[in-house]
């Protein structure tokens, strides 16, 4: 647990040396007061950028820093484990992430008195950050230069990203639903517009399916990308 806090604390100090945190700050402090001004505009949007958009960016970002300045560790690093690693690594940026959705709430619940239950806003709106956090984590694994993440975040939002909004925009035909569940972008804001309509207006096995696709990236990413990653880091220090 003490190595867990230890990498936490190296990584919140990264966060505020590379301006991730004041970045996070002042972009949810813009979204929530857009969000309680322009009452027209679907509030969802908000929270889908910063999610599907600015999670994948800033944590890639990150990472890709951390990498050229080798900062990604504590050091020394003493008796480092996997097991330690990438929880830590995890938590901290999850924790970083939940800045904005603290702003919305609050604006959601206390100026635009949306009525829906918090507690599956937030379980969705963490799920939601983990795939997204390990999506920017394996971008910058990818990709060896500025120039391909680049590319990379471009390929990523128009192929995924872009779908939960123009489905929120209802552009997307119901009989497409089953097929574009396989972008967690798109099973996420199935998730948020059940949650938000304060009713299941979905078919029962596409909400099912919303919730375990997550899941199963999650896993993918995890033992494709950032587990092997991080055990080479640790065998070569």
């Amino acid at each position: 647990m003490k190595n867990i806090i230890t990498i936490i604390n190296h990584d919140f100090k990264n966060f505020l040396t590379y301006r991730i945190i004041h970045m996070i700050v002042i972009i949810s402090a813009v979204f929530a007061l857009a969000m309680g001004i322009f009452h027209t505009i679907n509030p969802l949007i908000f929270v889908y950028i910063s999610i599907f958009i600015i999670t994948v960016i800033t944590n890639s970002v990150t990472l890709f820093i951390e990498k050229e300045e080798q900062s990604i560790l504590p050091i020394p690093i003493d008796t480092l484990k996997i097991t330690q690693v990438i929880p830590a690594k995890l938590l901290s940026s999850l924790i970083l992430q939940l800045i904005p959705m603290l702003f919305y709430l609050i604006i959601m619940k206390f100026i635009l008195n949306s009525n829906f239950s918090t507690l599956l806003f937030i379980i969705t709106y963490i799920l939601g950050l983990i795939i997204h956090i390990m999506v920017g984590f394996s971008i910058t694994l990818i990709c060896n230069n500025h120039v391909k993440m680049a590319l990379m975040y471009v390929g990523y939002i128009i192929l995924f990203s872009l779908i939960p909004f123009l489905s929120l925009m209802n552009l997307i035909p119901s009989s497409l639903s089953y097929l574009l569940i396989v972008s967690p972008g798109y099973s996420i804001g199935i998730l948020f517009e059940n949650i938000f309509l304060r009713y299941l207006y979905s078919d029962l096995l596409l909400v099912i399916l919303a919730s375990v696709v997550p899941i199963i990236y999650v896993i993918i990413l995890l033992f494709s990308f950032i587990k092997p990653y991080y055990t080479q880091l640790l065998k070569v220090k």
